[in-house]
């Protein structure tokens, strides 16, 4: 069998052994590379599920703790000079089970990060990929590509599946991304988690078409035999290739790179409209090295997974594709496992790896390596927590550190400050007296606070 042309079609339906030095020589770097991706996604999936468990358990501690906090009486005054009657809506004054019904409101449910969810979903596939791939090292051990074997049919449905899921999910990840940078717009939770389920009953459901049309190739020698380099769909059926196949590999191909070239010149528009503002806007816009960064997402994504289809379609028109281009190509996307976890754990770090990106709701610029608070500005946190049952009144938190022997940074000498019951002002640290206190460093916030009480039906009333 090795003395003839094993890449004519009446020939490449079947086994090949022992393998040729071209085949040899290109299955192993993309049984290496295969290893890579598998090995790199594996860890960083790993990695995330610790992750999403702990912040799940810690989600289930919270809600239980703040559960036993709302049944037990508070130490704490919350009422801001306010009578109680101003906490909860008329229909519930004088009411007994007011209070019972409003600390049993439930607070609003914390999720993990929409893009976190899109990432993981998409390691998933790029596994399915890469375990495809990675069973060509069966091919190198046995010499040879052995046709109606299990390790044959589980390399097809592999190929088939993991090439298709990985598509998918980049283009969400692309639909995603366009929703939050230009349209400003974030989904709701369900729908991603529906549109997750979609893709992945979606993925299968194409897969599981060919094998059911084609009652697992009865009609042609099996559906899933030696296609070039490695096991695949028959070719036979080109036309199985074609709709259940390549269609929605070139569709995702071109979503994809027009969402994210219209991120990018959105991106460019909007600075350079920020240009021309005398004021700047709350949160800096990308640099230009980081907006084109969003192009990298696309190329990576062509230049990884076109080479193939296009030797595929070749193929299917009837031309003579080498095989060492094929076991190029197989080896490109048999990377994009390893350079998925690459690209997304550089440009999406915070949420990746740090600890407050599960349940973080930046999934935009702000998660792109974008400082969120200012170029060169201050580092801090704030938190703004409405007490249970209240309907006016804020309990505010803001955190900062202070600074060593530093002096006070404003714009010139401290104006004097007047303090009355409706204006406080909290300085930074400050020592010595009230004649030569000195700033060294911390925070400055002025508050002024004002209240006012509306009754429903009873107007002219107030505080």
């Amino acid at each position: 069998m090795a003395a003839e042309d094993p890449h004519t079609p009446e020939n490449e339906i079947d086994s090949l052994t022992p393998l040729p030095l071209d085949h040899r020589r290109g299955l192993w770097g993309v049984s290496v590379l295969a290893g890579l991706s598998f090995v790199s996604s594996t860890v960083l999936l790993v990695y995330l599920t610790v992750k999403l468990v702990r912040w799940h358990l810690k989600q289930w501690r919270l809600e239980r703790q703040q559960s036993i906090d709302a049944q037990a009486p508070s130490s704490i005054d919350l009422t801001l000079g306010l009578a109680e009657r101003h906490f909860f809506p008329p229909c519930r004054r004088n009411n007994s089970r007011g209070r019972e019904n409003a600390e049993s409101t439930p607070r609003k449910k914390a999720y993990p990060n929409q893009f976190l969810v899109l990432v993981y979903n998409l390691l998933l596939a790029d596994i399915h990929q890469a375990s495809a791939f990675l069973l060509n090292a069966v091919w190198l051990g046995r010499d040879g590509i052995i046709v109606h074997t299990p390790a044959c049919w589980a390399q097809g449905w592999l190929v088939s599946t993991g090439d298709l899921s990985s598509s998918c999910f980049i283009t969400a990840i692309a639909v995603h991304t366009y929703l939050a940078v230009v349209r400003n717009y974030t989904p709701p939770q369900r729908a991603v988690y529906a549109t997750v389920i979609g893709l992945w009953v979606f993925n299968y459901l194409v897969a599981g078409l060919g094998v059911i049309i084609t009652r697992n190739g009865a009609d042609g020698g099996g559906l899933y035999v030696r296609a070039a380099a490695w096991c695949w769909i028959n070719i036979h059926y080109e036309t199985h290739r074609l709709a259940l196949h390549y269609l929605w590999i070139f569709v995702s191909l071109f979503l994809t790179s027009a969402l994210y070239i219209s991120v990018f010149l959105s991106l460019r528009a909007k600075s350079h409209t920020e240009s021309r503002l005398t004021r700047s806007q709350p949160k800096p816009l990308p640099s230009n090295q980081q907006q084109k960064a969003f192009l990298l997402y696309p190329l990576i994504y062509i230049i990884c997974t076109l080479p193939l289809a296009l030797g595929r379609i070749a193929t299917m028109a009837g031309a003579h594709v080498p095989i060492s281009y094929f076991c190029t190509a197989g080896a490109l996307i048999a990377s994009n496992g390893w350079l998925d976890v690459l690209l997304w754990g550089v440009t999406r770090h915070r949420l990746i790896f740090t600890e407050g990106g599960i349940d973080s709701e930046e999934s935009g610029i702000g998660s792109f390596g974008v400082p969120e608070l200012g170029m060169g500005g201050w580092r801090g946190s704030g938190i703004i927590r409405t007490p249970v049952g209240r309907r006016f009144g804020n309990l505010v938190w803001v955190h900062a550190a202070a600074g060593k022997g530093e002096e006070g940074r404003g714009r010139g000498k401290r104006r004097g400050r007047n303090k009355s019951d409706s204006q406080e002002t909290l300085t930074g640290m400050m020592g010595g007296g009230d004649g030569g206190r000195e700033e060294r460093g911390g925070i400055k916030m002025d508050t002024v606070t004002s209240v006012t009480v509306v009754d429903v039906g009873e107007r002219g009333k107030g505080l």
